[in-house]
């Protein structure tokens, strides 16, 4: 397979990359940016594309996943640093927080209270889903690294993080559905 012909499978799924970009929160148009930079990423970096298929006719769509993820990620340091998931969740997309519909001191008492439905969504959870989040989102390892570190397995530690961001997501959702019912 040349590396044209990857790019066309991965353009085939065009839509699937953009649900995942948006599974990280972002609005469309940061979305859209994500994917294509994750094209020029795979194009530019990938030397053999057929090691990112599961076989002829197969992406392999996890290692699509992960490009997208390190991406999103890389522009969410700052001087090197992991921005922790306190300073994320105040990034999400503007729609959530806009301060012309809320104003600044409802929006401010709506993150407040976003921060501590995360930790009581937390306080709900089973100790080792509470401490693989704890690990991925508040320090700087990589699933990898807390792989290697705990021999947990790396999809054992993936769905506990994917199950958790479900989570979290409803909850959320349903607590700013609750918050413009009050607006009204």
């Amino acid at each position: 397979m040349t590396k044209n012909e990857l790019l066309d499978k991965l353009a085939e799924k065009y839509d699937d990359w953009m649900n995942m970009a948006k599974s990280f929160w972002l609005n469309e148009e940061d979305a859209s940016d994500l994917v294509q930079e994750m094209f020029v990423r795979i194009f530019d970096y990938v030397k053999d594309p057929n090691k990112i298929m599961y076989n002829e006719t197969e992406l392999n769509t996890f290692y699509v996943y992960v490009t997208l993820r390190n991406l999103y990620y890389s522009k969410l340091t700052y001087n090197n640093k992991f921005v922790s998931i306190d300073d994320h969740m105040a990034t999400l997309d503007k729609t959530y927080f806009c301060e012309e519909e809320f104003g600044e001191k409802n929006r401010k008492e709506y993150l407040e209270k976003v921060f501590s439905n995360v930790d009581s969504i937390m306080d709900t959870w089973y100790w080792y889903d509470k401490k693989m989040f704890e690990l991925y989102y508040r320090t700087d390892m990589s699933m990898r690294d807390i792989s290697s570190e705990t021999n947990i397995t790396l999809s054992s530690i993936f769905n506990t993080l994917s199950n958790a961001k479900a989570q979290i997501r409803k909850k959320l959702k349903e607590d700013y559905e609750e918050y413009k019912r009050t607006k009204e």
